[in-house]
């Protein structure tokens, strides 16, 4: 699989006394002369002109003959994601770089510009990029530094931004225009490390917009050692929520910056928040994409935050309905945060659910505007105009800002309303059950919290009843990979790295949720560490690099791939925790909070938990068992009696399964219609 109908192809040739050389053809055209030897010794060449769909190029040598279909796609998409989001809004015209000017107008729809390049340099006083006054002359100010190679090079970053997949791509790298050969699959670079990261974004919206930022690519920590930075806009989740095309459009410009620079030696992935959520979805479901990931305040998935997230809404409206006199320490045991302040805030130093994300998440219309300093969290961007966006009444066919409508591709669309399949539930569930098990609040408190808490509506109103799942969103969410079962994440190296922010919204438990489904798929997670502390990037950036450097060159047999990770593994990379001055506490990161590190960061949970799930926080609609006397001590038979009316069908049994749980169907799936995947043809892993 290629895109831009072109491909960068490498034939290893055998050494053969006498041989003539290889006769290389495309589709029975001799393209031969196109091939130059790279540093490798293997004939290397960008092949261009490919037509859309299979090509197969053919070598002749001494008398053997092989060939390799290549299936090639345009460079505005899809490829695996489906139907393009419409409407869907270009900005590349005030698209900022790194020198402050602006991309460009776009010449197209599918928001096309042509690619710019800049040479930015670290003075010497350190501080900020500038640019270059010119790419002939290094500036009097320049800063050198030494890469990972141990190299001393000028600190000149070569920066490139273009379109590709209808988002806006660039790539990082230490390049000095004055020195360096010019730019090939093939050449020898001094300052590049042939090491690729690949960077990530955070938040979460539905889309409809080609992004203002993209993960983040001026990194000093990185480029100052020699690290290639890339990234694109449709790999922010705060642009797109859609996690496969940010899976595509890593496919795309990764291949974009390999047919410039060549072929590196590993890719690993770097990103926070909704940049860790597609991390690990990536390496799941489009294994060999990223040969390691670096989440950082991670989560496993979408859409298993969402129903804990927006639980924090239903239960606010509660307590705010109750004459029980609720106090902070009840609503904080049954939120299972460190405080409800996760939920309702108060502290703007800290993120909360209520001020971010819920109940938007799951809201149809376009919530209230949104913003966290500068950040745009609104469920549709206020790039979109209003005026596009979905109402019940005057626009039913506008796009519509809730998380399952931004993944209609994925799951598909239910017959009931002609929209989204939405994959979120709370029948049965019993808020605050731990909460009431432990006495930290009343059994009226439990039975009223259970019968004021509601649900939503398709549209993501507030409700009297419980909040029902539709089976064909359930049934896709986790045969289709949006649930994150987590059994390809013991393929790859995985430090999760935390700056300790509880009550934040990225509480540090959930690190151990992806733990736990990692050990539950595969038995082990011992390819898994979790770091926690502050100052962590320049630790996590050197651990991995060595992780990863080290598989690179491993040339043994081993039983498996997941034998492999963890051989290589450094052997001073462990579970631990940092103190704010830098001390490290090798300890197990464990959800009971024992030793040092357990003191100094503690673990929460979150209300479905509180309510009886797993750490593993995987289950989308429970399977229920029945309402059981005796199973409520302390509780009236009045009191009971009331929860019998709230649980009519029974409430969750967290013992099992969620109801529409299956295996993953397969990896590197395609959706060219919604919710119908297939297998991708000639996928590239």
């Amino acid at each position: 699989m290629v895109s831009e109908n072109s491909a960068l192809v490498r034939v290893n040739v055998p050494v053969v006394a006498g041989a003539a050389a290889p006769k290389i053809t495309l589709g029975g055209t001799d393209i031969s002369n196109l091939f130059t030897t790279g540093a490798d010794g293997s004939l290397q060449a960008v092949v261009t002109g490919l037509q859309s769909g299979k090509s197969t190029i053919s070598v002749a040598f001494n008398g053997a003959t092989s060939a390799l279909d290549v299936v090639s796609h345009g460079r505005n998409g899809p490829i695996i994601s489906g139907p393009q989001q419409t409407p869907w809004i270009c900005q590349t015209a005030d698209f900022v770089l790194p020198d402050n000017t602006k991309l460009g107008q776009s010449q197209d729809s599918n928001c096309n510009v042509p690619s710019k390049v800049l040479y930015m340099y670290m003075p010497t006083a350190g501080g900020i990029f500038k640019p270059m006054p010119s790419a002939t002359a290094v500036p009097s100010d320049i800063k050198t530094t030494v890469t990972t190679d141990g190299r001393m090079v000028n600190y000149i970053v070569r920066v490139e931004t273009g379109t590709i997949n209808r988002s806006i791509y660039q790539f990082a790298l230490l390049y000095d225009p004055t020195t360096e050969s010019a730019i090939s699959p093939t050449a020898r670079y001094r300052a590049w490390n042939r090491k690729l990261i690949y960077t990530f974004g955070g938040s979460a919206t539905a889309g409809y917009v080609q992004g203002l930022s993209t993960g983040g690519v001026m990194n000093d920590l990185m480029l100052s050692q020699g690290f290639a930075v890339i990234s694109s806009s449709t790999n922010v989740f705060g642009n797109n929520e859609n996690d496969v095309l940010s899976a595509e459009s890593v496919s795309m410009v990764k291949e974009k910056f390999i047919k410039s620079f060549g072929v590196p030696l590993y890719t690993m992935g770097w990103g926070n928040s909704g940049g860790a959520m597609q991390q690990h979805l990536i390496a799941n479901n489009y294994p060999g994409l990223l040969d390691g990931i670096t989440p950082d305040r991670s989560w496993s998935d979408l859409l298993t935050v969402v129903p804990s997230a927006t639980d924090c809404s239903l239960m606010s409206r509660a307590f705010a309905g109750s004459s029980l006199g609720w106090t902070n320490e009840q609503k904080t045991a049954v939120s299972g945060f460190k405080d409800y302040a996760t939920c309702v805030g108060g502290d703007q130093q800290i993120s909360r659910w209520q001020a971010t994300f819920s109940p938007s998440w799951v809201l149809a219309k376009r919530g209230e505007p949104t913003l966290l300093g500068a950040l745009d969290l609104t469920n549709c961007l206020m790039g979109l105009p209003s005026g596009l966006t979905y109402d019940p009444i005057t626009n039913r066919n506008g796009a519509r800002c809730d998380v399952y409508s931004s993944l209609v591709n994925l799951l598909g669309i239910e017959p009931a309303t002609g929209f989204a399949a939405r994959a979120i539930d709370n029948v049965g569930v019993q808020y605050g059950l731990k909460a009431f098990q432990s006495g930290a609040i009343s059994a009226e408190q439990f039975v009223d919290l259970n019968e004021r808490v509601g649900g939503y509506d398709p549209d993501g109103n507030f409700q009297s009843s419980r909040t029902t799942a539709s089976a064909l969103g359930l049934n896709a969410a986790y045969a289709f990979g949006r649930v994150n079962q987590a059994a390809n994440l013991n393929q790859i190296p995985i430090i999760d790295h935390r700056v300790y922010q509880d009550p934040d919204i990225h509480n540090a438990s959930r690190s151990l949720s992806t733990r736990q489904r990692i050990f539950k798929a595969n038995g082990s997670a011992a390819n898994h560490v979790i770091l926690r502390g502050p100052n962590l990037a320049p630790i996590a950036l050197k651990s991995m690099d060595a992780w990863l450097s080290s598989l690179s060159s491993d040339t043994k047999s081993y039983a498996n791939q997941s034998a492999k990770v963890a051989a290589n593994k450094p052997t001073d990379l462990v579970d631990a925790c940092y103190t704010t001055t830098g001390t490290k506490i090798a300890e197990a990161a464990e959800i009971n909070n024992g030793g040092q590190c357990g003191v100094l960061y503690p673990y929460f949970t979150n209300p479905r938990i509180v309510a009886g799930a797993p750490l593993s926080d995987d289950i989308l609609k429970c399977q229920l068992k029945p309402l059981l006397r005796a199973d409520y001590a302390g509780i009236s038979d009045a009191q009971f009696a009331r929860l019998g009316g709230v649980f009519t069908t029974g409430v969750c049994d967290f013992s099992k399964p969620s109801v529409g749980s299956t295996p993953l169907q397969s990896t590197w799936l395609s959706f060219p219609r919604p919710g119908q995947p297939t297998l991708l043809s000639g996928a590239p892993y």
